[in-house]
C-alpha cells in the first residue's frame, strides 16, 4: 500500500532533519552488535548540516554525502536483506535502485522545471535527483539561521518534496503501486479525506459570511437578536426538488433543556444524611446522566474532580461522606450542586431536594433505608435558602405560578400513575416528579 512507504518516508524526514535522530523509527544504534548499513552516512550528512550553520554550504561535499545516504538506503541495505533471505515468502522480490543511477543523478529536480505540476508522477532518476535538491535547499535554510528543520508538516513544501521522493523511490524497490504524485502523497500523508475536506471549506465559508452579516449590522448601527441577522444552512447530501445544495432556515430558539445549548437545571430528591458522594457520582451523575469525568462544585468551592491531571486517590477521602458531611456547608435542602465534564462540554446544576420517607408501590414492601431512593425531574431550581424541613413549606418547589408547568395529583392517583421510586428505575423527564409534602405528589 502506498501509504505505508510514505510512513516510512516521513520516519526518513525524521531521521535526516529532525533535533532528535532517535525519534526515528528508521534509527539504529551503532553500538549494537549488527552495524547498520546506512547510520554511518546519515550521521556524516547531519554532521555537514550543522556545520552550515557556521559556515557556508559545501555543495560538492553535500551532494556526495546525500547520495551515499541513498545509495545504502535503496541499494546497500536491500542487497543486505536479500542475502539474509528476509523477502523469500514475498509475492513480489524487492529490486535495488541501480548505484550507477543514484551517482549519477545530476539532472535538475523536477520540481524546479518550468513545466512541472503537482500532479506529475517521477520517475526514479527524478525522485534521486528531487531527494538530493531537497537536501541542497535544506542546507541554504540552515546556513541562513535555522537550526535542524522543524517535524514534519504537510503544508511544508520542502518536507512533502522530500516524501514523495523518498516514498517513491521504495515503491520502486517494492513493487508498490500507484506511485504518488506531489498532491497525491500530500492527501495521504496528511490524512486529508477529499469529501471531508471539502465539506469543511463549504461550511466554514458559511460561518464566515455569518459573521459577514453581524459586522454589517454593527456597521449600520442596528441592534436585534441574532436570529434576525443569521441564518442556520443545511449542506445537503442530495439536491432538493429545485436543485439546491444548501438550505438556509431561521436560527431555532434556544432549547432550555439542552446540556449544550444552555444551563440545564435538575431536581434531584434524595436523602442527603444517608446518601454518599460515591453512591451520587455512580448511580445518579454517570448512570443517569451520563458524565464521564465530572466535576462538583458547591458555590466556589470544588468538592470533587476527575481528569488527566487528577490523582486516582486524591478525593478517596471525600467519596465516602455523607452528603450532608461535604464541605462548603454540605448537601442539603435546597443546594444546588453545579456538575460540569470539560471532556463532553456538557453542565448542568442540580437542586437537591432532601427527601427522608419514601412510600411503596401498590403490593410491594416499604423500601428499606439502605435502598437507592430517588426520582430526578424538573426543570426550575428550589432556592437555596429554602427552609430545610420540607414539611413545614406544604412541599418544596411547589409555587403558585406553576399551575402551567406541573399538574397536582392526590395520593390514589398518583399511584394509578405508576409511580416507582426504587432503586430498580429511574424516572425521566416526562414521569412522575415525587415532590416534598406528606399527601400530594406532582406530574411535569
Amino acid at each position: 500500500m502506498p501509504v505505508h512507504t510514505i510512513v516510512w518516508a516521513k520516519e526518513l524526514y525524521k531521521l535526516l532533519f529532525n533535533p532528535k535522530v532517535e525519534d526515528s523509527m528508521l534509527f539504529e544504534d551503532q553500538t549494537g552488535d549488527e552495524t547498520s548499513t546506512y547510520m554511518d552516512h546519515v550521521t556524516q550528512l547531519r554532521k555537514e548540516l550543522e556545520a552550515c550553520k557556521e559556515g557556508g554550504v559545501d555543495e560538492v561535499k553535500l551532494r556526495r554525502t546525500v547520495k551515499e545516504v541513498l545509495l545504502a538506503l535503496y541499494n546497500t541495505e536491500i542487497q543486505k536483506q536479500l542475502g539474509m533471505d528476509r523477502f523469500k515468502t514475498a509475492q513480489k522480490v524487492p529490486t535495488s535502485i541501480p548505484a550507477e543511477m543514484i551517482q549519477n543523478a545530476d539532472s535538475a529536480a523536477p520540481s524546479k522545471r518550468l513545466d512541472y505540476k503537482q500532479t506529475q508522477i517521477w520517475s526514479k532518476e527524478d525522485c534521486v535527483a528531487e531527494a538530493v535538491s531537497c537536501v541542497m535547499d535544506a542546507a541554504l535554510m540552515i546556513n541562513a539561521g535555522t537550526t535542524l528543520l522543524p517535524e514534519f508538516d504537510k503544508d511544508d513544501h520542502l518536507a512533502m518534496r522530500l516524501v514523495t521522493c523518498t516514498s517513491n523511490l521504495r515503491s520502486y524497490v517494492f513493487g508498490i503501486e500507484p506511485l504518488q504524485s506531489h498532491y497525491s502523497a500530500k492527501g495521504i500523508a496528511g490524512n486529508i479525506i477529499p469529501a471531508i475536506a471539502t465539506t469543511n471549506a463549504i461550511v466554514a465559508g458559511l460561518q464566515i459570511l455569518q459573521g459577514f452579516h453581524i459586522l454589517k449590522k454593527q456597521i449600520e448601527g442596528k441592534k436585534g437578536e441574532l436570529k434576525e441577522v443569521c441564518s442556520y444552512t443545511y449542506c445537503l447530501r442530495d439536491k432538493t426538488r429545485k436543485g439546491f445544495y444548501l438550505l438556509p432556515t431561521s436560527l431555532p430558539e434556544p432549547n432550555p433543556k439542552c446540556f449544550v445549548c444552555k444551563n440545564a437545571v435538575l431536581n434531584l430528591s434524595l436523602d442527603t444524611a444517608n446518601w454518599t458522594l460515591e453512591m451520587l457520582l455512580r448511580r445518579i451523575i454517570k448512570k443517569e446522566l451520563g458524565f464521564m469525568e465530572p466535576s462538583l462544585t458547591i458555590g466556589s468551592s470544588i468538592i470533587y474532580e476527575e481528569g488527566e491531571d487528577i490523582e486516582e486517590n486524591e478525593y478517596a477521602a471525600m467519596v465516602v461522606k455523607k452528603l450532608s458531611d461535604l464541605p462548603a456547608g454540605g448537601v442539603k435542602h435546597g443546594t444546588i450542586i453545579r456538575i460540569e465534564d470539560f471532556t463532553q462540554d456538557l453542565e448542568v446544576d442540580v437542586c437537591v431536594h432532601n427527601k427522608t420517607e419514601w412510600e411503596a408501590k401498590e403490593g410491594e414492601d416499604a423500601p428499606d433505608e439502605e435502598e437507592e431512593c430517588f426520582v430526578i425531574g424538573g426543570d426550575k431550581p428550589v432556592a437555596a435558602n429554602v427552609d430545610a424541613n420540607p414539611a413545614e413549606d406544604g412541599g418544596a418547589g411547589k409555587d403558585k405560578d406553576d399551575d402551567d408547568d406541573i399538574e397536582v395529583l392526590d395520593e390514589d392517583e398518583a399511584r394509578l400513575g405508576g409511580n416507582d421510586i426504587s432503586k430498580k428505575r429511574a424516572l425521566g423527564d416526562d414521569d412522575i416528579v415525587v415532590m416534598e409534602g406528606e399527601s400530594k405528589k406532582a406530574r411535569v
